[in-house]
């Protein structure tokens, strides 16, 4: 599906954050409320909107502690593979997981309550898997930026 100009506009006004009523988003993307409405679902249809939700703040919500962790498999076997990704799928600690080149196969960013729940998720969760042959982790200190906008 080849994006419009209007589509971008309307990918934007999703994206944003705002909290707008329909009646305002229509206004913003020059469309009428049902006309808007319809092009969100073709887009959601053809999978360019993937998912709607709210971004919680993860200070305030108990999850203070963010770790970048940096792991590398037993072998690049598919079932070793398999079995990993698997694993991060099933793992809400994980919050995202990239397969990367350089010096390790996958980097996540885990969230946790305290260093010491991070400890024991590390030692237990992903050093016990039997398709991790080492880890290397980062804690934040701080967070310079966070968006969730695709630039369009």
């Amino acid at each position: 599906m080849n994006l419009t100009e209007t589509d971008i506009k309307v990918l934007k006004l999703v994206q944003s954050g705002q909290s707008l009523s329909r009646q305002d988003m229509a206004e913003q993307a020059g469309m009428s409320a049902s006309t808007l409405w319809r092009r969100i679902s073709e887009l959601e249809q053809h999978g360019i909107i993937q998912h709607r939700t709210a971004l919680l703040d993860p200070i305030k919500v108990g999850v203070p502690i963010c770790v970048l962790v940096s792991v590398n498999l037993t072998d690049h076997e598919v079932k070793t593979r398999t079995r990993f990704e698997d694993f991060v799928e099933a793992t809400p600690d994980i919050m995202e997981c990239f397969s990367v080149t350089g010096g390790f196969d996958y980097v996540m960013i885990v969230r946790t309550r305290s260093v010491s729940d991070f400890e024991h998720f590390l030692m237990d969760k992903i050093l016990g898997n039997k398709s991790v042959a080492t880890a290397s982790s980062q804690i934040s200190l701080r967070q310079l930026k966070y968006s969730t906008e695709i630039p369009l």
